[in-house]
């Protein structure tokens, strides 16, 4: 009986610490999301001024900048030979930016990368982190 008593009175501390174990993961994965949606903001270390001749380069260059291997149009890919690597996808023109998605081949995209055309040709102008919580594919165009 003494045993029961005893069990008894200690179920309210163990629910506390499973609360409190509940509570620190939840403020944990919140500080995570938070972490996730600013890496979603357009960058500016990504605007160098390297130019190149076409829209295709310059999304390489971003890529090769990462120290990634960039594969080209993802639609074009062969597997085994680009497994690995990044590839791109056009996914809208702005005047004279264009949007690209990219991302390991035969996975999933993972990063915006824009470019925009100047006098001096092909640049890029920014990159963005994907946010996989949006509900929908809203571009965040670099200023």
């Amino acid at each position: 009986m003494h045993g029961m008593t005893r069990a008894r009175s200690l179920w309210p501390v163990a629910l506390m610490g499973a609360l409190l174990l509940s509570v620190t993961a939840l403020a944990g994965a919140s500080t995570a999301l938070v972490a996730e949606r600013a890496a979603a903001e357009p960058t500016a270390a990504a605007t160098e001024a390297l130019s190149a001749t076409s829209p295709d380069e310059a999304v390489r260059l971003a890529v090769e900048r990462q120290g990634e291997t960039y594969a080209g149009d993802c639609a074009a890919t062969i597997s085994p030979r680009d497994a690995g690597k990044i590839c791109s996808k056009l996914v809208e023109t702005r005047g004279d930016q264009r949007a690209y998605l990219t991302g390991r081949t035969f996975s999933e995209f993972s990063t915006w990368v824009f470019v925009e055309e100047s006098a001096a040709g092909w640049r890029v102008a920014g990159t963005a982190a994907l946010d996989f919580f949006a509900e929908s594919l809203v571009i965040p165009w670099p200023n």
